[in-house]
């Protein structure tokens, strides 16, 4: 039990979620940098929440262009927010774009590795 004056581990305090997206891409196109891809974050957020929704700190920690997918940070009270947002974006500057949420955790090192593809010597 908290006590008064006692924090929670960052860990809980600042959920992460391991997202792909996926956009239209016309043969040869250059996939979204990363700036881009905040952006469609922040874009997803603002249609679904308004600027309030747009106002919510999410970071992206990191991003694979060739995939598509990054490890984003949101503190926990905008988790719902920007799961529903992502989840429901369909389309992005007139293209159809879809989210795909791979994985969440309340720790950053859960999301770092896949335990099933995990290979040994």
């Amino acid at each position: 039990r908290r006590g008064p004056g006692r924090e929670l581990p960052l860990a809980a305090r600042e959920p992460a979620l391991r997202s792909a997206s996926r956009r239209e891409l016309p043969d040869g196109a250059a996939r979204p940098s990363a700036a881009l891809f905040k952006q469609l974050v922040v874009t997803a957020l603002r249609e679904l929440h308004g600027e309030v929704g747009a106002a919510l700190p999410v970071d992206v920690l990191t991003y694979e262009e060739k995939t598509m997918s990054a490890i984003l940070r949101v503190i926990s009270s905008g988790f719902v927010k920007l799961w529903s947002a992502l989840t429901l974006l369909g389309f992005y500057q007139n293209r159809r774009c879809a989210f795909r949420v791979l994985q969440t955790s309340p720790f950053l090192l859960a999301l770092s590795g896949n335990s099933r593809e995990l290979v040994l010597d």
